[in-house]
C-alpha cells in the first residue's frame, strides 16, 4: 500500500506472472476456503444430531479456530522460511483425511478435536494463497481481486454439493464429498511455485516442474527441513506483533477482527437459526452459493473501484455492511429475502477481501508476507474461537433472534469507533 496523501492503489507496479502460477495460487485458496464453507454448513447439522446445549454448540463451532490462533503466525513464518508450497502440501493431505473422521467418531470430545485439525488445515491453505499475492504478485490489487473471485466460486459450487450430500446421503455422504474436495487443493499445492529463499526466480518459473525439480538436487541447504524448521519460534512471533507498530497493519487487524466477527455469526449459529426455520440444507447451500456469486461481482470490481475511493474507507464501508446484513437474519422471514440478503453480503465480503490483502502485503516487505497474513489470521482466529461461545452464552439468556441483533449493534457500534480513529489518524484517511 502506499500511504500518502492523494495517493490511491495502482497496478503501476504490475509484473506478468506467469498464466500457471497465477492459476495455481487461484485454485488453492478456492479449494482451502470452500472447504472452510463446507464445513460452516456440515458440522452444525451434525453436531445438531449430538442434541448439544446452545452453548456447547457455541463451544464446538468455536474450536475449529482454536489452534489457528495459537498457530497462525507460526505457519505465516514457516511459509517465509520454507515456502509456501511445502507447508500448503502437508496441510492438504491433512485436509483429505479428517472430514471422514466426522461420522466414525459422533462424540462432542472428538469433534471437538477433529474441528481444530481441520480449523488449521483450511486456514493454512487459505493463508498460504494469501501469502503467495504478496511474494510471488507484490500485493497488486488485481491478482488479490482474481483470487478473491476464484474463492467465490468454489463457494459457489461446494456448499450446495454438500448440502445435496446430506439431505440424500445423509452424514457419511457429505462428510466423503468434502474429502474428495480437498484433493483439489492437493492437487493445487503441488502445482505452486517454490518461494523459500533459494528458490528459483518466479520470473523464470514459465519452467514450473522443471524448476521444482531442479530445486531439490541444486538447492540442497534450502530443500532439507530440520525439525528446528517446524517448531515455532518465539523471535518470529515478536517479529509479528511488531508489525502492529505500522498503523496500516494495526487498522487491518482490527478491522480483520470487527469483518470475522459478523463471520462467526454466519459460520456458528446461522445455519442452526435456519434449520430451526425449517431451511433444508440444500437451501443452505444455495444461499451460501448466492453470496459467491455477487461476492465474485465484488472482488472483480475492486481494481478499479480502489483507484477512484480511497481504499481504507471503501474497507469500512463493506465490512459494516457485511455485519448488518448477517445481524438482520431473524428479521428475515421468507428464502427470497434471505437470498437478497445473503447476496448482498457476498458483495460486500468480496470487496472487502481483495482490499484487506492487498493493504497488508502493501505495507510489509516480501521478507515478512507470511507472517503478516498470520498475524491478521491470528486476529481472525481470535474472533472466530470466541464469538459462537459468546453468542451460544447470548442465546441461552436472550434467545436465538436476540443474539444476532445484539451481536449485531455492539460490532457496528465498534466499527463506528474505528472511521473515527481512521479519520484522526494521519496516513490512513489520507
Amino acid at each position: 500500500m502506499r500511504e500518502g496523501k492523494g495517493k490511491r492503489m495502482s497496478d503501476d507496479d504490475d509484473e506478468r506472472i506467469p498464466l500457471g502460477i497465477q492459476c495455481a495460487v487461484y485454485a488453492s485458496g478456492l479449494f482451502a476456503n470452500s472447504l472452510a464453507y463446507m464445513i460452516t454448513l456440515v458440522v452444525p447439522l451434525w453436531v445438531l444430531t449430538l442434541e448439544p446445549s446452545a452453548l456447547m454448540i457455541g463451544v464446538v463451532l468455536g474450536s475449529r479456530h482454536f489452534l489457528t490462533l495459537l498457530l497462525s503466525i507460526h505457519s505465516g513464518a514457516l511459509m517465509d522460511r520454507l515456502g509456501a508450497r511445502r507447508v500448503m502440501v502437508f496441510f492438504a493431505v491433512l485436509c483429505i483425511l479428517v472430514p471422514v473422521f466426522y461420522p466414525m467418531l459422533p462424540w462432542i470430545p472428538a469433534v471437538i478435536g477433529l474441528q481444530m485439525l481441520i480449523g488449521l488445515a483450511t486456514s493454512t491453505g487459505w493463508t498460504g494463497a494469501q501469502t503467495l499475492i504478496g511474494q510471488v504478485m507484490k500485493g497488486n490489487p488485481i491478482y488479490a481481486g482474481r483470487l478473491s473471485f476464484s474463492i467465490r466460486i468454489g463457494v459457489f459450487v461446494g456448499p450446495p454439493i454438500v448440502g445435496v450430500a446430506w439431505d440424500h446421503l445423509g452424514p457419511w455422504g457429505a462428510f466423503s464429498i468434502m474429502s474428495l474436495w480437498a484433493t483439489g487443493l492437493l492437487i493445487a499445492s503441488l502445482s505452486l511455485p517454490a518461494t523459500h529463499p533459494g528458490a528459483p526466480a518466479i520470473a523464470d518459473a514459465g519452467q514450473g516442474a522443471d524448476r521444482r525439480k531442479e530445486e531439490d538436487g541444486r538447492d540442497g541447504e534450502a530443500s532439507k527441513v530440520t525439525l528446528g524448521d517446524l517448531m515455532p519460534k518465539l523471535a518470529d512471533y515478536i517479529a509479528a506483533y511488531r508489525l502492529l507498530a505500522i498503523p496500516t497493519v494495526a487498522f487491518i487487524v482490527a478491522v480483520t477482527m470487527l469483518r470475522m466477527a459478523g463471520n462467526g455469526i454466519q459460520t456458528s449459529f446461522y445455519v442452526v437459526y435456519l434449520r430451526s426455520i425449517d431451511i433444508t440444507a440444500t437451501e443452505i447451500g444455495l444461499l451460501l452459493a448466492v453470496a459467491s456469486v455477487l461476492g465474485g461481482v465484488g472482488a472483480l470490481a475492486i481494481g478499479p473501484v480502489a483507484r477512484i475511493f480511497r481504499p481504507h474507507w471503501l474497507l469500512l464501508i463493506s465490512v459494516a455492511g457485511s455485519i448488518v446484513l448477517v445481524a438482520m437474519t431473524p428479521l428475515l422471514g421468507s428464502f427470497f429475502l434471505l437470498a437478497i440478503a445473503s447476496g448482498l453480503r457476498g458483495g460486500t465480503m468480496g470487496m472487502s477481501q481483495p482490499l484487506m490483502i492487498s493493504i497488508l502485503s502493501r505495507a510489509t516487505g516480501r521478507e515478512s508476507q507470511g507472517k503478516s497474513v498470520g498475524l491478521r489470521a491470528t486476529a481472525n482466529r481470535l474472533t472466530a474461537t470466541f464469538l459462537p461461545i459468546v453468542m451460544g452464552g447470548i442465546i441461552e439468556i436472550a434467545g436465538m433472534e436476540a443474539s444476532f441483533l445484539i451481536i449485531g449493534a455492539v460490532l457496528v457500534a465498534l466499527m463506528a469507533l474505528l472511521a473515527v480513529h481512521v479519520k484522526r489518524t494521519p496516513g490512513l484517511s489520507e
